[in-house]
This record gives structure tokens, C-alpha cells and sequence, in this order.
């Protein structure tokens, strides 16, 4: 596998920030097979779509997008309309990531842009885990065959030139696949299998770039540091896993500065962790006890008492 880097440019109270998106993708072109049985989708009703009912028998796009991603929402009309251009001979799936997310919001959207392609959910994470996603908005094209043969966040000239050229026969012998340098592993997570433990679910950007989207969710998400901060040092052993979703070495280093964290805590490469423990929403605080989970906590509006978890 590859490591590549995208730099974007997000604009916020009025200054530039640059935020680095690290992208782990796939260095040759891969296809979806039957024996993959958790690469499922749900679709607005709530039923469980297999990605072989589409893919391997027509050229497929794959969106990956967020109701908050502001370059998300600037690339709605752009996808509505390649929709209605190419949609008779190409398959559009608009795959939210179902992070931080609730179905008003992604109706809203649906809404405000009239999308009419079909939209569904990565409720699972494994169709972006598949495909080595790692920030929103991402483009995936594949041919007919179930070969990707695209893959970017931008929605420009280059993405419009191959999905003019997979309408014709659904085929492309040009690729644009995003290139990488390298992989690095989750660091391990031991649970104890006597006593108790937390682990704290978080991403580095959720503070801030919220702030203005989301501000609730900001506000939780700074609420949720603190009070874990306020735990590991009245004793409770506690880690702290970041989402490895817009976020690098860096990112991490800057979170940790920023809020003066202590106990131990790492990037989830891969999100292996994220999806292991079925994270949807961050923060989420995670206690074991005896190795087994009694307690998850995504509200830290309230004081959360150490003798309460004890």
C-alpha cells in the first residue's frame, strides 16, 4: 500500500488553516469480490445493500461525504448534475460516513441540493475502510469490471474527464490513483482482564473544525477532554484513541499541546479500533471493566464522577 498527502486550504473565522489529509490507498487497482461479505451499505429505508449488487456490473462512483464537510456540501451541485449526465450509464452511490450523524441532517441536505441519486450509509465503516479513506469528500471510480481507476477529492476536469470516458463503455485505460509512501500500524490496545479502564474515542480536529458547523458537538468534544483529563489524574487509568480521519503525527501532536493531555494516547490507523468498538459519534468514552464493556458515554455536557464509574 501507498501514503500520499492533500493539502487543503479551510477557511475559518476568517483565517487560513492548513490541514494536511493523509490518504492510505491502495498502490495497484483492486476489485470488490463476493468473499468481501461485510462490504454493506444501508439504504434510506434502513435495508442492508451489498456493494456486489453494483459493482463488477457497471461503472460505479463512489462519493464519501459528511453532512459538516463544507467542501462536501460546495461539491453537491457539481455531483448533481454528473448525476443527471451520466446516471443512465453510470452507478452513483453518495455514501455518507456516519460519523457524527443523524438522518434529519443528511434529509436536510438531500433536500436543500435535490439529490436524486441513491444515498446510503457506512454505518459499519467497512466500505471506507475497503477503499483506505481518510477524509471527505473522496471520489472512487471504477470501470465495469470493479477496477478503480479513480480516486481524488476534487470535483474538476480531471474527475469529469473520466466519467465522460467510462460512459461510453464503461471502461478507461487512463488511471488517476492517489499515491502514498508508507503504512504505519495501530499501536496496540490492552484491556485488562481484572480491574477497570477507559478508553476515550476522539479526532483532533473535532473542536474546532465543528466550531461553526456544529458548535454543540464542538463544545461536547472540548467538554469530553477535559473531563477525561480530570479523570486520569485523580487516578483512572485511561487512554485515548484519535481517528486517523483528516489527521497526521502532526495533528496529533497539536491536539495533544493544545489540551495538555497526559495519559497515553495515539492515532487509530486504519481505524481498526474505531470500528472494532462500532464509534459513530466522537467523543465516546469506553470503560471496561474485566475486560468487558459496561459503560459507553458520548454526552459530557454533565460531570462524570469517578466514584460513579468505580
Amino acid at each position: 500500500m501507498i501514503f500520499c498527502f492533500y493539502f487543503k486550504e479551510i477557511y475559518m473565522r476568517n483565517k487560513v488553516i492548513s490541514c494536511l489529509v493523509g490518504l492510505i490507498l491502495f498502490s495497484i487497482c483492486h476489485t470488490i469480490k463476493a468473499t468481501e461479505p461485510s462490504l454493506v451499505l444501508q439504504s434510506e429505508l434502513g435495508e442492508q445493500i451489498s456493494l456486489d449488487d453494483y459493482v463488477g456490473k457497471k461503472p460505479t462512483y463512489l462519493k464519501f461525504w459528511a453532512t459538516w464537510c463544507a467542501p462536501c456540501m460546495e461539491q453537491m451541485p457539481h455531483f448533481e448534475r454528473a448525476f443527471e449526465v451520466y446516471g443512465d450509464k453510470i452507478q452513483f452511490i453518495a455514501i455518507n460516513i456516519d460519523l457524527n450523524e443523524t438522518q434529519k441532517a443528511i434529509q436536510s441536505v438531500k433536500k436543500k441540493f435535490g439529490l436524486s441519486m441513491p444515498m446510503m450509509t457506512d454505518n459499519a465503516g467497512r466500505v471506507a475502510q475497503y477503499y483506505q479513506f481518510l477524509g471527505t469528500p473522496y471520489h472512487v471510480l471504477l470501470d465495469r469490471t470493479g477496477k478503480v481507476i479513480y480516486q481524488g477529492h476534487d470535483a474538476d476536469s480531471a474527475l469529469n474527464k473520466t466519467l465522460k470516458l467510462l460512459s461510453h463503455d464503461g471502461l478507461s485505460k487512463q488511471t488517476q490513483l492517489l499515491a502514498a509512501q508508507g503504512r504505519h500500524q495501530p499501536a496496540l490496545l490492552r484491556i485488562p482482564e481484572k480491574g477497570i479502564k477507559g478508553v476515550y474515542f476522539t479526532a483532533a480536529w473535532c473542536d474546532w473544525y465543528l466550531a461553526d458547523s456544529r458548535p454543540s458537538m464542538s463544545k461536547n468534544c472540548i467538554n469530553g477532554q477535559s473531563q477525561v483529563n480530570r479523570l486520569f489524574k485523580q487516578g483512572f487509568t485511561i487512554e485515548s484513541r484519535i481517528s486517523q480521519l483528516w489527521t497526521d503525527a502532526h495533528a496529533a501532536t497539536e491536539y495533544i499541546t493544545k489540551f495538555n493531555v497526559r495519559h497515553p494516547i495515539s492515532i487509530d490507523f486504519g481505524n481498526e479500533l474505531f470500528i472494532e468498538n462500532s464509534i459513530s459519534i466522537v467523543p465516546t468514552l469506553i470503560i471496561y471493566k474485566d475486560g468487558k464493556i459496561i459503560e459507553r458515554i458520548t454526552d459530557f455536557s454533565t460531570h462524570i464522577s469517578l466514584e460513579n464509574i468505580q
